[in-house]
């Protein structure tokens, strides 16, 4: 693809170290083979709003203690593995120090010293993929478009923890949308969609990472699409289809179908994450 001077992408992505650093090393390899310029990493840092104590109780809920344990221990090791210098692809940190790209924090993406940053930088196109909500002047700041991955075949299953979701309602298929970001959550036309069997064996861990490997491509398709202007569907809203983080009786109601995490798992993210 040649272009008349490179495309600037900055990315803005969850405080999340165990899907989200094998999604971004991937899109970064194909970003950089099709010549894009990545420009910065603004890590959207969680803000608790209800407590950390709540947050943790409530994913160990979701998860299970043991799983949630592993992923804890996952977290901690990574940060050991990214100091020790022995592998840094395994966090946000370390691929942005591997790519010589600067990396930023943020409670509120939307806060004017945050913004100010970003003008700077000349961003043709934002790729998020966090749980922030972008407010009107985030919206506008890049050249091209603010687009964002979702764990989903929007629009079905917007907002919190899609594939939840899609498991406890027996769907057959979910998968991931890259769209264009709207002022509402989840609502702009979508630039590409994959789709991924819900086979009744895989846990929400395993489809999670399933999705999240799928999410590389599909950026990378979306950005191409974008600056073709091609929309492969137009958004039809859905009052529905938005999701809030599951009560303990949708999650006692999951575990009646299908499991948060297999054991099997462990080996599955030790050889691919």
């Amino acid at each position: 693809m040649k272009k008349s001077k490179k495309i600037n992408i900055y990315f803005i992505v969850a405080n999340e170290n165990l899907f989200h650093p094998h999604f971004l090393f991937n899109l970064i390899k194909l970003l950089k083979k099709e010549n894009f310029k990545i420009v910065g990493i603004t890590i959207a840092k969680d803000n608790y709003k209800n407590g950390f104590i709540k947050a943790v109780l409530s994913q160990i809920e979701l998860w299970g203690f043991l799983p949630f344990s592993f992923m804890v221990y996952n977290l901690a090791l990574r940060q050991i593995l990214l100091r020790t210098g022995i592998n840094k692809n395994k966090t946000i940190e370390g691929i942005a120090n591997i790519n010589e790209i600067e990396l930023k924090q943020s409670f509120n993406v939307n806060e004017e010293k945050h913004l100010e940053y970003l003008k700077k930088l000349d961003i043709d196109i934002i790729i998020s993929s966090s749980g922030h909500i972008f407010k009107n002047k985030l919206l506008r700041l890049p050249k091209i478009a603010c687009i964002n991955r979702h764990s989903a075949l929007l629009p079905k299953y917007g907002g919190v923890l899609p594939v939840f979701w899609a498991m406890k309602n027996k769907e057959k298929k979910f998968g991931v949308s890259v769209h264009l970001m709207a002022e509402e959550i989840d609502q702009g036309d979508i630039l590409s969609q994959a789709e991924i069997e819900n086979k009744a064996e895989n846990s929400l861990f395993y489809n999670y990472m399933l999705a999240f490997d799928k999410s590389s491509n599909s950026c990378n398709e979306a950005i191409k699409n974008l600056l073709k202007n091609r929309i492969v569907k137009k958004f039809h809203h859905n009052k529905d289809e938005y999701y809030s983080f599951p009560s303990s009786q949708d999650i006692k109601d999951f575990r009646k179908i299908a499991k948060a995490f297999n054991f099997s798992d462990i080996y599955s993210f030790y050889k691919t994450y």
